[in-house]
């Protein structure tokens, strides 16, 4: 936003006439609509890669350009537009990849330089830096990072070269002084990095109600709120301010552990009185007869459900793939979780018997969604695979392929992210099998390969890893991160 503002960046214009070390490679989709550096900072472009690993300290570490192209040593694949740019939203951390070399080449400076003079220095955030890796002063300040499992991270902290994405070493302090400044631009033009305009844009709905240029957004009473989370291997965070009061919360953690940022963030907002950031309902006592009558399989799309089910006097609701929540009683037949934004009703539909849940959006009190509860020989084909019924799956998904090849709820994309959501979960068996299926509908595809093989790699299964790493090379040849794979893979054969 800085540098759009000092002229050295077009924020409309087409990325790839301002990039120089490096081209966002062209297709179909950028021929309809080119990719602009704001698309790229709303999320909206179209750019793949959600997130990345980094590298531990016995790994080679890669150029930008390299992770950018997907090629050794990277371990991402290469970022491209797979969608039309300012369709939809979706997150992804490669498309702030192509920011960061766009802002490489504005300047003509490295990245580190140009956050230290343009942000870190104007804003006295003395302990905060973007050089990756760490080295002197910094270094002996940095934590050690622990994965989800509580075990250290491999060699306590890895190295993020996709610096604009996931680079950021910084305090609790530093980083509040950063979300200060932009709530003084906004509210009185008085910040000290950019102007109440880019402030606005940053603040303001862009394409999506919930999220601006670079922010994530949240209406509460009448009140926008906004931050922003961050996880990288061992360490997670997130910052939450309102636009235009001063309350305002960072919250910094060296464990993988998103729940418990929740309960901090939740517990500064009830003890500061937020307006309306943590709503308060009564409970009231559960009805026995009422817990059976709403439990049940509740579809969401065509290819997704959730699960309401009571044991012990208590109601919870679970995401396929995920642990259950607990569900509260704040109605006749309203119930919501501790973490719930949207209060869950339960009624009978007009038409028949069938029961109906219903999603209530609290800012405007109106029904956001409804889902209604599937029949108990109703069977969708993800639950399929979740049993364990591959072949079953295959046949069902086939079956509504054929009947309607748009349904986006099966498309490759669609199953590939749902595989991911399981292995991001742990649930490495069920993203296993649900890529081994992605690769059966779509055979020429050498991503639903590449992903079967990561799947089968992190399940121990090194042999099927291998076969499958080498199908998508032959189909890819570009695929660098499976090459790299299969070479470690046969030299560790090699050496038994």
């Amino acid at each position: 936003m800085k540098l759009a503002e000092l002229g050295l960046i077009a924020l409309d214009a087409d990325v790839n006439t301002q990039l120089h070390s490096w081209k966002l490679p062209e297709n179909e989709f950028t021929q309809k609509q080119k990719v602009t550096p704001k698309l790229l900072l709303g999320h909206m472009a179209g750019t793949t890669v959600h997130g990345f690993l980094g590298y531990s300290p016995d790994l080679p570490v890669p150029s930008l350009v390299q992770v950018l192209s997907g090629e050794a040593p990277a371990n991402s694949p290469p970022i491209v537009v797979d969608k039309l740019p300012g369709e939809s939203f979706r997150y992804s951390g490669g498309g702030y990849c192509i920011i960061q070399q766009l802002m490489i080449d504005a300047k003509g400076a490295t990245f580190p330089s140009i956050m230290d003079e343009l942000v870190l220095r104007p804003l006295g955030m003395t302990k905060s830096t973007y050089d990756q890796p760490l080295t002197g002063e910094h270094l002996k300040m940095a934590a050690t990072g622990y994965v989800p499992d509580g075990s250290m991270t491999k060699g306590k902290r890895h190295t993020y070269p996709e610096m604009a994405a996931a680079g950021l070493w910084t305090t609790a302090e530093d980083l509040a002084r950063y979300v200060i400044d932009v709530q003084r631009s906004y509210s009185s033009d008085s910040g000290a990095v950019i102007s109440k305009a880019s402030a606005a844009m940053m603040l303001s709905p862009y394409m999506e109600p919930f999220a601006g240029v670079g922010m994530f957004l949240r209406m509460n009473q009448g009140e926008t709120s906004f931050g922003h989370g961050g996880w990288d291997e061992g360490f997670s965070s997130e910052c939450v301010a309102y636009r235009d009061k001063g309350y305002g919360v960072v919250v910094l953690t060296n464990a993988n552990q998103p729940d418990f940022i929740s309960e901090v963030i939740r517990s500064v907002a009830r003890a500061y009185a937020w307006k309306g950031y943590v709503p308060t309902y009564t409970k009231l006592e559960m009805d026995p007869a009422a817990l059976g009558r709403v439990s049940g399989r509740y579809r969401l799309s065509g290819n997704s459900l959730t699960t309401i089910s009571h044991s012990g006097g208590r109601l919870f609701q679970q995401a396929m793939g995920e642990e259950p929540v607990e569900m509260f009683r704040i109605s006749d037949s309203t119930y919501i979780s501790r973490d719930g934004d949207f209060p869950i009703q339960f009624k009978g539909s007009p038409a028949d018997s069938t029961m109906i849940m219903v999603s209530w959006d609290t800012e405007k009190w109106t029904a956001a969604s409804s889902y209604p509860r599937l029949q108990e020989n109703d069977r969708l084909p993800i639950e399929m695979v979740l049993s364990g019924d591959v072949e079953g799956a295959l046949i069902a998904y086939r079956t509504r392929l054929v009947a309607d090849p748009k349904d986006q709820s099966i498309s490759e994309q669609a199953i590939n992210d749902l595989g991911y959501q399981f292995l991001g979960n742990a649930k490495i068996v069920m993203a296993r099998d649900l890529f081994n299926l992605n690769r059966q509908l779509y055979p020429q595809s050498a991503n639903t390969n590449d992903s079967y093989a990561e799947a089968c790699l992190k399940n121990g299964e090194k042999d099927l890893a291998l076969t499958y790493y080498k199908k998508a090379v032959a189909m890819d040849p570009t695929n660098s991160n499976a090459a790299r794979v299969i070479k470690e893979l046969e030299g560790k054969e090699a050496n038994k």
